[in-house]
């Protein structure tokens, strides 16, 4: 008894049938591509280049024309802020004045007694001032009038007639605590003073050589020491 061996091919071999109206509505209509679509493709990569070239020209063109504003707006606000800053800053410093090292101030009562005493005793006119505490002011005859900081006059030292010897006053120096005046003369003598008092306490006529006006004279730190010196280059000490 012969027994059939199955056919296998028959029993695969079968058909399955899709209704496609079913799936119709479902899925979407699409174009089948061809070559010469595909082709095509490249003119709109093109024409997007073209596009973006000729806004570049566009943007270089208004460059070129000098009116940037409206593309650097910001960029430019800022700009003109830091250079209105900058100018501002100039203009302050340039608008600082300051003052002069010396200004001016009359000393109208001491003016006015020069003058007064320039007419009625003839004492010249001032050559040599020294101001500390006091003010002592040197005349071309000789005398030296000493003023306290009101402007008072206290002293009147010397006279017309030792102006005539010793020449018009050159120098004048205070002590530490203006009890003594030193007084330098044209002609080279120096004269000391009491302040306390008004008296003529000493007169040096050989310190310098004959004709050798006295230029500078100054009490050192020490009370009884002082330094001069002369139109001839010279410089001593006086004790």
């Amino acid at each position: 008894m012969t027994e059939e061996t199955p056919n296998t091919n028959s029993l695969l071999n079968f058909e399955i049938e899709f209704d496609d109206e079913e799936f119709k509505s479902d899925l979407p209509t699409v174009e089948n591509p061809t070559l010469e679509s595909i082709l095509n493709e490249t003119e709109d990569y093109d024409s997007v280049e073209d596009d973006t070239s000729s806004v570049i020209s566009a943007v270089q063109a208004f460059k070129d024309s000098g009116d940037t504003t409206s593309l650097s707006s910001s960029d430019s606000n800022r700009t003109d802020r830091s250079a209105r800053s900058r100018q501002k800053k100039k203009i302050d410093i340039k608008q600082t004045v300051h003052g002069s090292v010396l200004k001016p101030n009359r000393l109208k009562n001491i003016a006015a007694q020069l003058h007064s005493a320039a007419e009625r005793v003839d004492a010249g006119m001032p050559t040599a001032m020294a101001v500390s505490s006091l003010i002592a002011i040197g005349t071309s005859h000789g005398l030296v009038l000493v003023f306290d900081p009101k402007q008072v006059l206290k002293w009147c030292l010397g006279s017309t007639a030792v102006g005539q010897q010793y020449g018009s006053v050159s120098a004048l120096s205070f002590n530490k605590d203006c009890t003594r005046l030193l007084s330098g003369f044209a002609k080279g003598q120096i004269t000391m003073w009491d302040l306390t008092n008004g008296k003529l306490l000493r007169t040096i006529t050989d310190a310098h050589p004959p004709g050798s006006a006295v230029l500078h004279v100054k009490f050192t730190d020490s009370p009884v020491l002082a330094v001069c010196s002369d139109s001839g280059g010279s410089v001593f000490e006086s004790k």
